[in-house]
């Protein structure tokens, strides 16, 4: 009989400690504890071992959406649970367009725990997978909804689904293309329209095996780009705001903003794809 493999982050280790008072491990689970990030992360990419959960303790939600993106990739089929003492609507709702299987919170008796090793979860396209439609059609999308961080993950696992039947890779797909339109959505609705749940955020989605186009616009009162601005930088590494914008340009191929800030176009090439347009 097949062995389960279950790798461990503990970066919260009194959460760690109350979690398996209370939870039990079967001796027939192969556990892998890493106390860092950097061993997590090494640990889980030098194991191949079929089937593997992972299971993080988090202190709050200082894994930001570029580090949890490389725990994502790092073992990119493998399910993942995430144990936190509460966790604020924004990060749940990014954590699930990254594809966490579930959030645990204390207390802690109730968990299943086969089913956090056993409960890995395929998003099963709804439809046939046609490989000439997928070569020769294409889609537009025409999306308006208020200002609610609840909309994004509708969205995001919309794009998920469409990348996935225009032949885009796993990792743009699940990974790089929800991260980015979290951060793009989260912008509009926080940042753009304030919040104000009476204001819209339209969004706009061409796609097709070759690339795919999304336009995001708010009806906020804009603001102006800093050109240059690197939140890497010792000067800006302090700094709340800067990030998601710095993750959008890095893993889309094209971004523009336009009517004074309110309108971000963006575009990504299919990695798969070869030959001229």
């Amino acid at each position: 009989m097949e062995r389960n493999s279950l790798h461990i982050l503990t970066l919260l280790p009194e959460l760690y400690k109350q979690f398996f008072a209370e939870v039990q491990l079967s001796d027939k689970i192969d556990v892998h504890i890493y106390k860092t990030l950097p061993r997590f992360l090494k640990g889980v990419e030098s194991k191949n071992e079929i089937p593997s959960s992972l299971l993080l303790f988090l202190p709050g939600e200082k894994i930001g959406a570029e580090k949890f993106r490389q725990i994502r990739l790092a073992r990119i089929d493998s399910p993942i649970y995430v144990v936190m003492k509460e966790c604020s609507e924004k990060y749940y709702l990014l954590l699930l367009s990254l594809g966490v299987q579930g959030i645990i919170h204390p207390p802690f008796d109730q968990v299943d725990m086969q089913n956090v090793l056993n409960g890995k979860a395929h998003e099963e396209i709804v439809f046939p997978r046609n490989a000439e439609l997928a070569r020769e059609g294409q889609v537009r999308f025409d999306f308006l909804f208020p200002s609610k961080l609840s909309r994004i993950l509708g969205i995001n696992r919309f794009v998920s689904l469409l990348t996935t039947e225009f032949g885009f890779p796993t990792e743009e797909s699940t990974v790089n293309l929800p991260l980015v339109m979290d951060e793009a959505l989260s912008n509009a609705i926080l940042h753009g329209n304030k919040g104000n749940e009476e204001l819209k955020v339209h969004i706009r989605i061409y796609i097709s095996f070759r690339r795919i186009v999304v336009q995001i616009e708010d009806e906020g009162e804009g603001f102006e780009l800093e050109a240059g601005r690197d939140p890497r930088k010792p000067d800006h590494i302090y700094k709340d705001s800067g990030r998601g914008i710095y993750l959008i340009n890095e893993l889309m191929d094209k971004v523009e903003f336009k009517k004074g800030g309110r309108l971000l176009e963006m575009e990504k090439r299919n990695p798969s794809f070869e030959g001229p347009d």
